[in-house]
């Protein structure tokens, strides 16, 4: 006798983080679908999970947060932003975002962690006295490389934050590895209802 399983839904922790912020506006499932690059049948999980928790509503317009799923949105981004689209690195799309009050890191750790999750490459910054810098030197991004200097200009600078700039083959790819460097320094701090998404 044989027989076939269907392909098992699975999605990670740094898909729901982005789910959570995608859903900030009303959107589609096939648009999250194409935006993260996860099958129809894990966004349908994950987002059937994130209703059983109250933290979503769903309408004809789409997918949004409800009032809990707001209020959730708000623990994270007390310690990591939305990762943004910053233009291309190396000819791939580039994805940053700024971890609030990093603590000590490795720059070359996090450069690892990031390329471990799919990333070509990986930038780390900190912003010292209203600039954003190379921690190593404190060389400042704009003599460095201009071209992403002038993509991050409407980024809010909070100082001692670390802006993390991932790129990869893919957006999704690239948003996502920024989102693991993120979570890799502030992931315990997640709100539980977060965390029990991927157990």
């Amino acid at each position: 006798m044989s027989w076939k399983r269907g392909a098992y839904p699975e999605f990670t922790l740094e898909d729901a983080v982005a789910v959570i912020y995608l859903l900030q506006k009303p959107v589609g499932r096939k648009t999250i679908s194409e935006i993260l690059e996860l099958g129809e049948g894990s966004v349908r999980t994950l987002l059937r999970k994130l209703s059983a928790l109250g933290l979503i509503e769903s309408s004809q317009r789409g997918h949004t947060l409800s009032e809990k799923g707001r209020s959730i949105a708000e623990k994270i981004s007390k310690h990591f932003s939305e990762a943004i689209e910053s233009g291309r690195i190396e000819g791939k799309p580039a994805y940053t975002l700024l971890v609030r009050d990093p603590g000590d890191f490795k720059s070359i750790e996090l450069r690892d962690e990031a390329i471990r999750f799919h990333a070509r490459g990986a930038l780390l910054l900190v912003v010292r006295d209203g600039r954003t810098v190379f921690p190593e030197d404190g060389r400042p991004l704009s003599e460095a490389m201009p071209e992403l200097a002038k993509e991050l200009e409407g980024m809010p600078l909070e100082e001692g934050a670390l802006i993390v700039v991932t790129w990869a083959e893919s957006p999704a790819r690239a948003l996502k590895s920024a989102y693991h460097v993120a979570l890799f320094l502030k992931g315990r701090a997640l709100p539980e209802e977060i965390k029990s998404l991927v157990r």
